[in-house]
């Protein structure tokens, strides 16, 4: 394996800061703004840096810096290990701190069902040791960021779940991720639809240059 990669790469166009993602669609997202606009009216609200609506994900599997010439061979090997993953539905539930309410560090969304979420993460796992990056050693846990703890303060975070209903995960997404002064920023470089075989994807050109 090769050595990690620094931000240095990155600002050269060597490398990019990425993870394959599930994103909800923009009638999801509007409704998980709506939740976290009325969790920051709330008092110590502001103490949660919230995240921008078009932001929402659910982290299937983090990759941190990845060399850009490796990008085509790691979308190629998930998208093999995706070929026999069927589409599923799921529900998201109420706000709550995450990973705990007694050290915070996100406001978060929990899916369900997380079996299923876990074992498609199994299969992106799968393909990435297969494509030579590092394996995970954390345990998956289906979660959806609403917003970043700054401190110790906390809205209160009793509210339902937002009205999305259920949701159907047919595809995996590759996204970029750079920082810039209001927060992530996310961009596509890959959608990878599950049982691919039936269905083929598009994929969009990866980055040669950033």
């Amino acid at each position: 394996m090769s050595e990690p990669l620094g931000p240095s790469a990155r600002r050269q166009g060597a490398a990019v800061r990425a993870f394959f993602a599930f994103e909800p669609p923009e009638a999801a997202k509007a409704a998980l703004a709506a939740l976290a606009r009325e969790l920051r009216e709330r008092p110590d609200g502001d103490a949660v840096r919230w995240v921008r609506s078009e932001g929402y994900h659910l982290t299937l599997r983090f990759l941190g810096n990845v060399a850009t010439e490796r990008l085509p061979a790691l979308v190629e090997a998930v998208r093999a290990e995706l070929v026999a993953a069927k589409p599923f539905a799921v529900t998201f539930g109420a706000p709550r701190a995450f990973p705990s309410a007694r050290e915070p560090r996100v406001v978060a969304l929990a899916l369900e069902p997380e079996a299923e979420l876990a074992a498609l993460a199994e299969r992106i796992e799968a393909g990435v040791v297969r494509a030579g990056l590092p394996s995970e050693r954390r345990r998956f846990r289906a979660h959806a960021t609403l917003g970043r703890v700054r401190g110790r303060r906390l809205p209160s975070l009793a509210a339902p779940a937002p009205c999305v209903g259920v949701l159907e995960v047919r595809e995996v997404v590759l996204l970029q991720s750079e920082l810039d002064s209001s927060g992530s920023r996310y961009t596509p470089l890959a959608r990878l639809p599950l049982a691919s075989a039936a269905a083929p994807a598009v994929t969009p050109p990866l980055p040669t240059s950033l």
